[in-house]
C-alpha cells in the first residue's frame, strides 16, 4: 500500500489545487513571537501541567485558570501552543463568546475558544473533546474543528478538519495529517448557545515507536502494518474498531487469486454518525470495483433496510473517487467503479443521521477486477 509519504504528499497537492491557503511564515513568527510576550514562556513541553502558560494567556482568555483564547488566528494574541501530546485538559468557555457561528456546513452558535498547535509537515494528530464528566448539569453538545489563519484571522468557509458527528453530550473526535509546517487552531465550540467545561486530549501519533497510544490502531503487535492499520483478510475478515478515520481504518488485503474478499462488521446503534473507513490497494491500473453488501446466507442484498448507510469511494487525499450507488430494483448501497488507477483507496460506510434504533451488522464484499 502507499506509505504515509505519499499519503501526505497526495494531502499536500491537493489542499494546494483546492485553493486552501497554507499559513504564513509570518503569521507563524508573530504567534510564536508573542508567545513570549512579558516574559511568558511558550508551552514547549505538552506534558506540562496547567501552569504552563495557565493564568498568563492574554486579556482575550476566557474564565479564571483558562487556557482558551477568545480569538481564532490573530497573531496579536497569545496562545497556548501545542506541539506534542497533551491528554485530557480541561477548557471552559463559559465567559466567552460565539465568534465562529458556522464551520463549513455545521453550526456552533456556542461560545467558542482557540488554543495553536505548532506541526511539521506530515505530523499525524488525533484530537478529542467531550463534556466534562466532573461538571454536572451541562447541556453540552460539542463541536470541535481545526482551522488556519489567513493572516489575521481564521477562514472557516472549508473547515475540512472537524467533527460534529455526535447528538448530546457524546465525544467528538477526528484524526488530521498535516499538509505543511505552521500553526494550526483547535477550536473548541458547540451546537448548544452558551458555554460549557470540556475535557480534551490533543495526541500526537508517533506511529512504529511500538507504543500503541489513543488514535491508533495498533504499533507493533501482530497483524498491524507498518502504517500502524489493523490488516484483514480472508482468514482474518471481522472489521476491527475503532476504523472511523484513515489513520484508524482496517487495512484491507485482497487475494491475488480471487480478487475479492468478504469481511463482516456492524455501523449504528448510537448517536453518532461515526463511519466505518476500510483501506486497500488497487495494483492493476483500468481494474474494476466491485463493492456489495450481502446477506447473513451469502447472497446479494435485496431489500434497502439492510443498507440503511452509503458506500463511498475516496482517493489518499480525502477527493471522492466514487459517490454513493444504489441498484435500481433494490435499493441496496453498493458501488460499481471501473477505470481505476493503481492506487491506495479508501472505502466508507457512512450515515448522514445516526442510526439509533439498531445495530447494523454487515457483510462486505470487495471485488477488484484486473482488466
Amino acid at each position: 500500500m502507499a506509505n504515509r509519504t505519499t499519503t501526505v504528499l497526495a494531502l499536500v497537492l491537493a489542499l494546494g489545487l483546492s485553493g486552501c491557503f497554507v499559513v504564513s511564515s509570518d503569521h507563524r513568527d508573530n504567534v510564536l513571537n508573542n508567545n513570549q510576550m512579558d516574559g511568558a514562556t511558550p508551552n514547549t513541553d505538552a506534558e506540562v501541567g496547567p501552569d504552563a502558560t495557565t493564568g498568563d494567556a492574554g486579556t482575550d482568555a476566557g474564565g479564571s485558570d483558562n487556557i482558551l483564547v477568545d480569538q481564532c488566528g490573530d497573531p496579536t494574541a497569545r496562545y497556548e501552543i501545542l506541539r506534542d501530546t497533551r491528554n485530557a485538559f480541561i477548557v471552559d468557555t463559559r465567559d466567552l463568546v460565539n465568534r465562529v457561528s458556522t464551520c463549513g456546513t455545521g453550526n456552533g452558535p456556542g461560545n467558542d475558544g482557540f488554543l495553536a498547535i505548532e506541526v511539521t509537515a506530515g505530523d499525524l494528530w488525533h484530537f478529542h473533546v467531550l463534556p466534562d464528566p466532573a461538571t454536572p448539569g451541562q447541556d453540552r453538545d460539542p463541536f470541535l474543528y481545526l482551522l488556519q489563519s489567513d493572516g489575521s484571522s481564521c477562514d472557516t468557509r472549508g473547515c475540512q478538519h472537524a467533527s460534529n458527528a455526535c447528538r448530546g453530550s457524546g465525544d467528538e473526535h477526528f484524526a488530521f495529517v498535516a499538509p505543511s509546517n505552521g500553526i494550526w487552531y483547535l477550536g473548541i465550540d458547540d451546537v448548544n448557545p452558551g458555554g460549557g467545561v470540556y475535557q480534551i486530549s490533543a495526541i500526537r501519533l508517533q506511529c512504529n515507536d511500538g507504543m500503541k497510544v489513543h488514535g491508533e490502531a495498533c504499533d507493533g503487535s501482530p497483524n498491524c502494518n507498518s502504517d500502524c492499520q489493523e490488516v484483514l483478510s480472508e482468514t482474518r475478515p471481522a472489521e476491527i474498531e475503532a476504523n472511523d478515520n484513515p489513520i484508524e481504518a482496517n487495512f484491507v488485503e485482497i487475494p491475488p487469486a480471487t480478487h475479492e474478499v468478504t469481511l463482516s462488521g456492524n455501523l449504528g446503534g448510537g448517536l453518532c454518525t461515526y463511519p466505518d473507513v476500510f483501506n486497500f490497494v488497487v495494483d492493476d491500473a483500468n481494474s474494476t470495483l466491485t463493492v456489495d453488501i450481502l446477506k447473513s446466507d451469502g447472497t446479494i442484498c435485496d431489500n434497502a433496510s439492510l443498507t440503511p448507510f452509503d458506500i463511498v469511494l475516496r482517493n489518499t487525499a480525502g477527493e471522492v473517487r466514487a459517490g454513493p450507488m444504489t441498484d435500481g430494483t433494490t435499493g441496496c448501497a453498493q458501488l460499481r467503479v471501473s477505470g481505476l488507477s493503481a492506487a491506495a483507496y479508501y472505502l466508507y460506510l457512512e450515515h448522514d443521521a445516526p442510526i439509533e434504533d439498531r445495530i447494523v451488522t454487515y457483510q462486505l464484499r470487495i471485488r477488484v477486477t484486473p482488466p
